[in-house]
């Protein structure tokens, strides 16, 4: 895995030092690009002039549950060919492949087998609920097969071969795959945090293209190793590590599951490029030294949700970097993300736009503006195809695909992502802001996690509902008393559900229908 045969740096210095930005990603422009989107890399050749630069060096290792499996730049290659000949090699029904994503060498190997024979795949992690639902969004497919781990059951009416299987055992004679395709589609779910997840439908050639934004950005070289402490069947790690890693030449270390101790051996080992979750970061910073610095970690990047900044600097501090927001969807791909530079970002900034984007706020009805607040639309480089699982699209105006999200945009650029338009509570015809009274909320010792949403109340009107977790010795009226001393009395949540745990997807999001369901089964206690 290696720069070579990728796309120029679009102005970007391949050297990691320094803070100096092109003017295109720290200064854009509502509604005009902020840059020119980079070309699409050739998968193959990226696998083989990794191959030959550094044939020995490990391009792809995980920590399962007892120790670390690796592979070389040249057994990946090999691996990744053999499984895209026998591939080729066998008829299929039409339709995609369902790969089931462990984050495991042979995995990775499978998965880009799949990519180079021209096999519209969709990447599902292992333990992905939908997949048993008969009637799940997924089975609403028409699948060809799937792909998964030894140990994993066989689903009925599907062809299930192993990545074991494609990877190791020799490709039958016959034609050499078919010349890269581009158009392959890359199918993920989204997260699903507010409903029935969809299957959006994206290309190999913007999978690749969105780790090339990643490289120019922070810089990634073939000096560095990317730690993907999040799966790589979601957008984040699929297009922020493994394109990322595979565009720019780095190695790429991942583990089966995120433990904290698998972090400390990654860290000590010279990972020097982190991805996670907030969630992520909240359970690697208390085990990390509090004096000192872990490793050689030069660049920390958080996406999936909007990260405290109490966590950030937690994280940060102990670290020795600054943990930089990441701002996307699977849909979009990368939309905007904070970097390093000279000026700090404001607290909880998700940074500027990144190269190839056009955006408008929509501040009225019928009325946009290029700064201020209001909601956002984008058109990226990297747009989705649309949802392969049937359905309306998103809205979308002129192209320009409305992300549901309230953002604030300075004159300099800089991004900060309100909330979710859709989310504030409506208390009487006043707006409750759910992250104002979360933020008010976690501020007591108490509360280990806590998340706001509204829900209908017995008079019909919204109410504002708050999910705790608490810590031993706590309870829920301390925490209502707190919250009267720091908000606004229509703010105060009107009922309040103590949970062991918050309930969570495999990105570490939470997962709110979910959550609204739990709680929607329980009393919970009025303020």
């Amino acid at each position: 895995m290696t720069d070579d045969g990728s796309p120029a740096r679009s102005g970007r210095s391949e050297q990691p030092e320094g803070a100096e930005q092109p003017e295109q990603v720290q200064q854009p422009e509502g509604a005009r690009r902020s840059g020119p989107p980079p070309a699409g890399p050739d998968l193959v050749g990226l696998l083989r002039a990794g191959a030959a630069r550094d044939p020995h060096g490990i391009a792809v290792s995980t920590r399962g549950s007892a120790a670390w499996q690796s592979m070389t730049r040249t057994e990946l290659l090999a691996a990744a060919l053999n499984a895209a000949a026998r591939l080729t090699a066998r008829d299929r029904p039409p339709g995609p492949v369902i790969v089931l994503v462990d984050n495991t060498p042979t995995c990775v190997a499978t998965m880009l087998g799949l990519f180079i024979a021209g096999v519209d795949t969709l990447l599902v992690e292992r333990e992905n609920s939908h997949l048993g639902e008969a009637g799940s969004v997924i089975h609403r497919l028409p699948l060809a097969g799937l792909v998964g781990p030894s140990d994993v059951a066989p689903v009925p009416g599907l062809d299930r071969r192993t990545f074991d299987e494609l990877v190791h055992e020799p490709a039958p004679a016959g034609p050499p795959p078919p010349p890269l395709n581009p158009a392959t589609a890359v199918l993920q779910l989204t997260s699903g945090s507010t409903g029935e997840p969809r299957i959006a439908r994206q290309t190999l050639a913007n999978t690749l293209t969105g780790g090339a934004l990643y490289r120019d950005i922070h810089r990634i070289t073939p000096a560095d190793t990317v730690l993907a402490m999040v799966p790589l069947a979601h957008s984040f790690g699929l297009v922020g590590a493994l394109a990322t890693a595979l565009v720019s030449g780095a190695g790429l270390r991942t583990m089966s599951r995120f433990r904290p101790g698998a972090a400390l051996e990654a860290l000590d080992a010279g990972s020097t490029v982190l991805l996670g979750t907030p969630l992520v970061y909240q359970l690697l910073t208390p085990v990390l030294p509090r004096t000192g610095t872990r490793g050689r970690v030069r660049v920390a990047l958080s996406s999936g949700g909007p990260l405290a900044g109490t966590a950030a600097r937690a994280a940060g501090d102990r670290l020795g970097v600054t943990v930089h927001q990441v701002y996307g969807s699977t849909e979009t791909g990368l939309i905007a993300c904070g970097y390093d530079r000279d000026e700090p970002w404001s607290e909880e900034s998700a940074g500027a736009m990144a190269p190839g984007v056009d955006w408008r706020l929509r501040t009225g009805p019928a009325q946009t503006s290029r700064y201020g607040r209001g909601q956002l639309l984008v058109r990226t480089s990297t747009m989705f195809e649309g949802y392969a699982d049937g359905g309306a699209p998103p809205p979308a105006e002129d192209g320009y695909l409305a992300c549901g999200d309230l953002t604030e945009i300075g004159e300099d650029g800089e991004i900060l992502v309100v909330g979710r338009k859709d989310a504030f509570v409506n208390v009487g015809g006043r707006k409750v802001s759910p992250r104002r009274v979360e933020k008010a909320v976690s501020e007591h010792p108490g509360v280990s996690e806590v998340l706001v949403f509204g829900a209908p109340g017995r008079a019909g009107e919204e109410e504002v509902h708050a999910a705790l977790v608490l810590r031993p010795g706590h309870d829920s009226a301390d925490v209502l008393t707190f919250c009267r001393t720091r908000l606004m009395p229509y703010e105060v949540p009107h009922r309040v559900h103590v949970l062991t745990a918050l309930p969570r997807t495999g990105m570490g999001k939470i997962d709110r229908h979910r959550l609204r369901e739990t709680a929607a089964m329980r009393n919970g206690e009025n303020r």
